[in-house]
């Protein structure tokens, strides 16, 4: 089942890294997508809750084992 993953951030020297990952298992219930969309809300209402703490969205991805990754980053 499809779910949201906010990683702990990590120390980068001057930065802290946040990950946030909707990862890409199937919910096989979800027939019509809507569970995924729902799962895009959480992770942007994660990314913009970061956002007002002072980090700053650097890079988004997918990756086909992983799932779609926001990276934040926040200068220390």
């Amino acid at each position: 089942m499809t779910n949201v993953k906010l990683e702990k951030a990590i120390d980068q020297g001057d930065y802290l890294l946040a990950l946030i990952t909707v990862n890409n298992i199937p919910d096989i219930g979800d027939k019509s997508g809507l569970r995924l969309l729902c799962n895009l809300e959480q992770a942007i209402a994660a990314c913009k809750k970061l956002i007002a703490e002072g980090y700053r969205l650097t890079d988004y991805w997918t990756d086909p084992d992983v799932g779609i990754v926001f990276t934040l980053k926040k200068k220390k």
